[in-house]
């Protein structure tokens, strides 16, 4: 009998051990398959939702969906599925050149030189025609520009009892957080579609812009008594080749992209920021010989970034900012480098300017204009914490504005419109006799 009962043992133990690794081995192949099916579920429902926003002002889109596990894992429970994605999309925009010449923006600015033009100066008017023909250029490089853009999406969906994803349910994330750990905000609140602005609308916004312009350069009164009635003002800044700039030298970096500074006498490691794009050869970022790390400006770059694009852009410099003080500053100030100095020495200089509606501002932002966020300290106090470069701007049939900027390093990023930001047009207007 216990030689009967020893047999079963064996032979029950041997079943087990062929038979149990199988079992987990086929209940593993499901839950990867299980995992394999839901994320392209997902991804397919991040690119249909994309597309969809996308068709109304673009075309020839093509969209690039990659799973970003190393932000976070794919989370997958009996109801509910979960998962991050880096997106990057190219398209032209359906903009045609016969609408730049019709733009409203460009009527009024016409309308305030046709209606004003006996009471301005010969200076006068070569300055507001310059300025009609820049913002008309700049409207023009819109046309046939190829667009890329990035982004980081987090989408999450139920599940129903069959383990299949709900499409119905589903709910995506844009990453809006610009140096650090992602910030989640969820895309119907972030992108509510708006209203295109009415022509008339428009058309006053153009005309207040060119005579906002002429009475800050030449003083309140418009007269033809000026004391140097052919002395014109030229703009120095070009916002197109400032936005190259930037487009050739940052990138949608991934959070394994990372390097390490040395700051306040400590390592610091900071992530999506792949030093490989930046200028390094002009504005190298050598960390102390002894160790071997990037110094503390590496980390905190983005204010270098913007004022190295400005630089290229055609802004002019002066004791306070300037590339040959980036590193010492200047006086006690760091306005090449600090975003609160940079913000108000240009602020100061009259270079950058902004009506204080958000709305408005960010709706008339063009190639080369910056976005600088913002926050209260614990005494309520205003801290300027970022700053980002305008690459891409659109506004026919909607309002959005694209970015490019170091920690974290993007390209082509849509920071939708938020009064956690505030947004300057940025021009240099210089005199010229």
């Amino acid at each position: 009998m216990k030689k009967q009962v020893a047999k079963v043992l064996i032979v029950f133990t041997i079943l087990l051990v062929i038979f149990t690794p199988l079992s987990i081995t086929k209940q593993v192949s499901a839950q990867g398959t299980c995992k394999v099916s839901v994320v392209e579920g997902l991804s397919n429902i991040l690119k249909g939702w994309y597309l969809k926003k996308h068709s109304t002002g673009f075309r020839n889109i093509t969209v690039n969906i990659t799973l970003a596990e190393d932000i976070q894992l794919v989370t997958v429970t009996p109801d509910k599925v979960e998962a991050v994605f880096y997106l990057n999309a190219t398209m032209l925009p359906i903009i045609k050149p016969e609408q730049i010449e019709q733009s409203p923006f460009l009527r009024g600015m016409q309308k305030y030189l046709d209606e004003n033009g006996t009471k301005l100066t010969p200076g006068q008017i070569k300055t507001a025609k310059l300025a009609i023909e820049q913002k008309r250029e700049l409207m023009r490089k819109m046309v046939g520009k190829l667009h890329e853009e990035n982004g980081i999406f987090k989408v999450v969906c139920n599940l129903n009892i069959s383990g299949e994803i709900e499409k119905g349910s589903a709910k995506i994330f844009l990453n809006v957080s610009p140096k650090g750990d992602p910030e989640w905000k969820d895309v119907t609140e972030l992108f509510i579609p708006e209203q295109p602005i009415e022509c008339k609308t428009e058309e006053q916004n153009g005309y207040k812009e060119i005579e906002g312009l002429i009475k800050r350069l030449y003083g309140s009164e418009v007269s033809i008594n000026t004391v140097s009635p052919n002395g014109s003002y030229r703009n120095l800044y070009n916002g197109y080749d400032a936005a190259t700039y930037a487009d050739h030298y940052t990138s949608n970096a991934t959070k394994d992209n990372q390097i390490t500074c040395w700051v306040d006498n400590r390592p610091e490691t900071s992530n999506y920021i792949n030093v490989a794009y930046w200028n390094n050869d002009q504005y190298p970022l050598d960390g102390p010989p002894e160790y071997t790390y990037y110094e503390r400006l590496a980390c905190y770059n983005c204010a270098d970034f913007v004022s190295q694009s400005m630089y290229y852009g055609g802004m002019a410099t002066d004791s306070y900012w300037n590339p040959s003080v980036r590193k010492t500053g200047y006086n006690g100030t760091w306005c090449w480098v600090n975003v609160g100095d940079l913000t108000d020495h240009m602020k100061q200089r009259g270079d950058w300017s902004n009506t204080s509606n958000i709305d408005y501002d960010y709706a008339h932002l063009s190639f080369g204009d910056v976005a600088v966020r913002w926050h209260y300290d614990p005494k309520y106090g205003v801290v300027r914490d970022h700053i980002v470069i305008a690459d891409y701007p659109y506004y026919y049939g909607t309002q959005e504005a694209y970015f490019s900027g170091h920690t974290n390093d993007v390209r082509g990023y849509p920071y939708p419109k938020s009064s956690s930001w505030y947004y300057y047009s940025v021009s240099c207007w210089r005199y010229q006799q």
